[in-house]
């Protein structure tokens, strides 16, 4: 018990291993990348195609971040207590939105699709950043490359997304990270369920001794009954 007008004490800190953090993690590479995409070329194919105007473009482009940044923080709180329960459903909202985007036919559900990715972004980049401080010793390397790969990916998906839609046409630029989005939903419900069935296989802590109590009859005449 802890001493009146004092907090009880917390319990001990959550510890994952490394391997869990990985299909979370390559989720959010693939997150961050799909958020950034339409940046660039893939962008100003979409816009000349359905006829958009510049500013009317750039609003699209806008709104996911804010998006992404919303649900940021609400997915690192949820990501360090459920990773699996949170991550699963951020990522089936980006391979929801980048299936809209690649079949848009306007303004509205291209937009539309974009803000479903930036909610899926932000909740999976938020899941992947809670789970990197559950690590133990390997949680300061693990946010320290977390935060590299995100910057990479933010950076060279344009690139990749424009050389896609130069090269074929940006409704396929779309639809080519569907493939990871599915990997990553692979990786990260696998890990789930090997820490579901890891915790389950744990030894239970030892069972109190029983207290040796004297029968009725023994407790009466002081001795066991003849």
């Amino acid at each position: 018990m802890s001493a009146p007008g004092h907090p009880a004490s917390a319990g001990p800190p959550v510890v994952r291993p490394l391997w869990s953090f990985v299909g979370p993690a390559f989720g959010a590479l693939v997150a961050a990348g799909m958020l950034t995409a339409p940046i660039g070329s893939l962008g100003d194919a979409i816009r000349h195609d359905l006829g958009l105007t510049t500013a009317a473009m750039t609003v699209i482009l806008v709104v996911p971040y804010v998006a992404a940044a919303v649900l940021l923080v609400p997915g690192w709180l949820l990501g360090r207590r459920w990773p699996t329960a949170t991550g699963v459903p951020a990522l089936v909202l980006l391979l929801l939105g980048s299936v809209v985007c690649a079949f848009a036919s306007g303004a509205v559900l291209m937009g539309a699709g974009l803000v479903v990715v930036g909610l899926g972004a932000g909740t999976a980049v938020g899941v992947a950043f809670g789970l990197s401080g559950q690590l133990g010793r390997w949680a300061s390397g693990a946010r320290l490359v977390l935060g590299l790969a995100l910057g990479a990916a933010l950076l060279l998906a344009p690139v990749v997304s424009g050389v896609l839609a130069q090269g074929f046409a940006w409704r396929p630029a779309f639809l080519f990270g569907v493939p990871m989005v599915v990997l990553a939903l692979v990786g990260t419900g696998a890990s789930g369920i090997a820490m579901w069935v890891t915790r389950g296989s744990r030894p239970g802590p030892p069972a109190a001794p029983v207290p040796a109590t004297p029968l009725p009859d023994e407790s009466r005449s002081g001795g066991p009954a003849r």
